[in-house]
């Protein structure tokens, strides 16, 4: 990046937060700390307001505004691809929110870059994963990015599917993660008093309330969710798999708790899995026969043994096999 861009896309950096610590600039730009100050002392000497120092950070004093930002079509494109992905991974609101600045977006381009944007925009789709529903439904996401983002106090009126209850609560909401094709809401529930993990599809109504709330007096959002999928007593196991089965697992094995790798040979690997349920994943590795070997531990070769043991007198009872 020259030094020109460089200037330009500081300015950008310091409009897009309140404060910007010098610590991100240097990461973002991977510039030393000198060339920075140097940077912004020349965005100074041209006019520009800006305000703070190294210790706490730098920021464009408020009510100073740059011209209209203008997209290339590399960016465009990507903001397109961006687009694409919450089709399907977001309630009509934030879809239609996304559309309206897809429209600014494409009002800036150039008349060659938005033909160039209008061409890839046909030819680009996503399509869900066998399983996942076509259609995401309206999860009151827009209220309560509101409330995170400002700090308030949430009520609302969840259905609990295991119990077929609907409750109403208070929550006070720490962050959003989606996965398994949903978001999900990470709160302090009052009614409970504790974290909890609300899906936002199961979330029926939401009224954002007065009350402000200090998120720091409870656990980070990502290490509560991290124990929940993961659990607390996770433990280790080892196996050694053929190529072939190996290339076939292809992304499945991460969602099994893969952490670390060894090619023993051209024709085998051993892999090791940090997992908290030993059945479930003798479970997934029955799947590939005698393709897996167990190395360890003792506590998973004895599951696996009788999981197979039980699997082979099933099938030997079915089909009358002696």
């Amino acid at each position: 990046m020259n030094r020109i861009d460089r200037l330009n896309a500081l300015l950008i950096h310091l409009q897009g937060k309140p404060r910007v610590p010098i610590e991100e600039l240097e990461d973002r730009f991977g510039v030393s700390r000198r060339t920075i100050f140097r940077d912004i002392k020349s965005l100074m000497e041209a006019g520009v307001p800006i305000g703070g120092d190294a210790g706490e950070g730098y920021f464009v004093v408020e009510g100073y505004h740059l011209p209209p930002v203008v997209f290339n079509k590399e960016e465009a494109s990507a903001i397109l691809l961006g687009a694409k992905f919450i089709e399907h991974s977001a309630d009509s609101y934030t879809i239609e929110a996304f559309q309206k600045a897809m429209y600014k977006i494409k009002a800036v381009l150039k008349y060659s870059d938005k033909e160039f944007l209008d061409n890839l925009e046909e030819k680009i789709s996503i399509r869900p994963r066998y399983g996942e529903p076509n259609d995401f439904p309206d999860s009151h996401i827009a209220e309560i990015q509101l409330a995170i983002a400002t700090s308030k106090l949430i009520h609302i009126t969840y259905y609990s599917q295991y119990n077929d209850v609907t409750t109403q609560r208070e929550v006070e909401p720490l962050g959003m993660v989606f996965y398994s094709g949903r978001w999900h809401l990470i709160g302090f529930c009052r009614l409970r008093q504790d974290l909890r993990d609300f899906r936002a599809d199961r979330i029926q109504k939401v009224r954002v309330l007065s009350e402000t709330i200090d998120s720091s007096k409870h656990p980070n959002y990502l290490e509560f969710l991290n124990d929940t999928l993961i659990g607390t007593d996770a433990k280790e196991a080892t196996i050694k798999v053929s190529g072939m089965v190996y290339r076939f697992m292809g992304e499945s094995k991460y969602a099994q708790g893969f952490v670390e790798e060894k090619r023993l040979d051209d024709k085998s690997f051993e892999l090791k899995f940090v997992t908290p349920h030993y059945e479930y994943f003798v479970r997934w590795l029955l799947m590939y026969g005698k393709e897996v070997e167990i190395l360890g531990p003792s506590e998973l070769q004895g599951i696996a043994a009788t999981l197979a043991t039980e699997l082979a007198e099933h099938y030997a009872s079915v089909f009358l096999v002696k």
